[in-house]
């Protein structure tokens, strides 16, 4: 276990290439680097090894929790923060370290609760989308049910047009026999 130190320590996804591919253009790999810093002026970045996750596994457990809450992979079945315009990069983070990945989590955060001031705004803002998009979820199945009388009206135009036809056929073959 590493000796505890003033360094600052933080995980970052981060990339190294690997070779060139087909077409002439270089290829990359995804990678986890960490920084370690010792304020002001010192700092050292490095791809991370394997015991650089088990000697800092607080700084690791908060980068793997912002890197899930990046996937769309729907984690109580939510529209995920990471596509939520609304919520920065530090924002983002923060709730991300809290568990709290989809604008439902989101929403379920109380003012009453012992949360930050900014977390209550969203959260507030989080309540309001959600009973917005109740409401378009309204308009969309009358949408949905016009457009399904629309086509049960086309279908019954369009057997009373061959209706015609066919009457207009035996009215003709009766005036030519009149004729």
């Amino acid at each position: 276990m590493a000796e505890e130190s003033q360094a600052l320590i933080r995980f970052e996804q981060g990339w190294a290439q690997d070779g060139i591919s087909e077409d002439g253009l270089p290829r990359f790999v995804e990678t986890v680097r960490i920084i370690k810093s010792v304020p002001p002026f010192t700092q050292v970045a490095y791809v991370a090894t394997e015991q650089d996750f088990i000697d800092y596994p607080a700084p690791y457990e908060a980068f793997r929790k912002t890197q899930a809450s990046r996937h769309l992979a729907p984690v109580e079945g939510g529209f995920p923060l990471a596509l939520w315009p609304v919520v920065s990069v530090a924002q983002h983070k923060m709730l991300a370290a809290r568990d709290i990945f989809t604008i439902e989590q989101l929403a379920k955060v109380r003012p009453d609760q012992n949360t930050p001031g900014e977390f209550k705004e969203l959260a507030e803002r989080a309540r309001q989308m959600i009973s917005l998009s109740q409401e378009l979820g309204k308009f969309e199945a009358m949408l949905l049910d016009r457009n399904g009388q629309i086509e049960a009206l086309q279908e019954q135009v369009k057997e009373l047009r061959g209706t015609i036809q066919a009457q207009e056929g035996i009215i003709n073959s009766l005036k030519s026999r009149v004729a």
